[in-house]
């Protein structure tokens, strides 16, 4: 008794592609010899068979034998370029999202992809570019928005980004990447009350992370509302230790004329990272004035407060004002 024929299930595939495409081929000698819509499917789902398994090469390469077929498929270049973009290729990845925008420039996709990968890359003011085109075919996109106001941000332009973190933030409310967009963008304006409440809305709207709070604090610190920046700073310092947070914390104590808290702080943020030239800034003016506050008698405050400074000078050289105060203080 004869077995019934079987075929391999990229065989079926392939004949389920070639009906839907409306093409006839067949197999011979282990080519496709169909039309070229037919093969351009073939790829392209082979291509999209080998993401599903995690074979990025071999999708890569599906969607060459693509290309082959039809070099103005955009989708091909669209898929080469986010398995670059992906593996932080960004520079192929860029390549390949070139040409898909050429081929199709009122692409949203394609011009949104370009214009990250820019950003990615360094290159702003392309980026830049690329996000008004994009905005230009899709005003409602929260990325676009978001990543706009982001380079605008990176250029130095706070005033240019504000439209569009505001705008980020009305299409997606719960997006506490668009929140603390926001918020570091009405600290740049010195608009620091809205700031505030932008990064605590950020806060409220996922995990705590440094930057937030360190933001938050500093925006407290800029309108004198030293108190407050103390308690931002150790609520967070009780769960999570951190170099930064410390010299922050110290820099309001001492605002507050707390000088042994303050030492404390920045001594907590040195041994955390002994290079941190803000704490030993810090730690040489607690040191100095607590020597003066002590009618000058205690030499070994006067001894490691400069010495904290000239550290913080080997360290980082550019500091004129730290120049200025070891020579002002150093015959005391």
């Amino acid at each position: 008794m004869k077995r019934p024929l079987s075929f391999p299930a990229s065989l079926l595939i392939i004949l389920s592609c070639a009906t839907f495409c409306g093409c006839q081929g067949f197999w011979h000698n282990g080519t496709w010899t169909g039309g070229a819509k037919g093969r351009t499917a073939y790829h392209m789902d082979q291509a999209q068979l080998y993401l599903e398994q995690g074979l990025s090469d071999s999708a890569l390469a599906a969607f060459g034998m693509a290309l082959e077929v039809n070099p103005r498929l955009v989708e091909a270049y669209m898929g080469m370029g986010e398995i670059y973009l992906q593996r932080g290729q960004n520079d192929m990845a860029e390549e390949r999202f070139t040409e898909a925008v050429k081929l199709n420039p009122n692409s949203f996709q394609a011009t949104y992809k370009l214009a990250y990968t820019k950003q990615l890359l360094g290159k702003l003011q392309e980026a830049v570019r690329l996000y008004l085109q994009a905005l230009a075919l899709d005003p409602n996109s929260f990325p676009a928005n978001q990543n706009l106001a982001g380079a605008y941000l990176q250029l130095g332009r706070p005033a240019d980004a504000l439209p569009y973190a505001l705008r980020a933030t009305e299409l997606d409310s719960e997006s506490q990447g668009g929140w603390s967009n926001l918020a570091a963008t009405y600290s740049l304006l010195q608009q620091y009350d809205k700031a505030i409440n932008a990064y605590r809305q950020a806060i409220e709207l996922g995990e705590q992370q440094e930057p937030l709070i360190a933001g938050l604090a500093d925006a407290h610190i800029r309108l004198g509302q030293f108190d407050r920046a103390v308690e931002v700073l150790q609520s967070w310092l009780r769960t999570q230790p951190s170099s930064t947070a410390y010299e922050r914390l110290g820099f309001a104590q001492f605002k507050l004329r707390q000088f042994d808290l303050a030492l404390s702080s920045y001594r907590a943020s040195l041994a955390i990272d002994p290079n941190d030239t803000g704490s030993l800034n810090g730690s040489g003016a607690c040191l100095m004035t607590l020597y003066i506050q002590g009618n000058r008698t205690d030499k070994s405050l006067h001894q490691d407060a400069i010495e904290s400074w000239r550290r913080s000078l080997r360290l980082r050289p550019d500091q004129p004002r730290i120049i200025d105060l070891i020579s002002r203080y150093q015959r005391l």
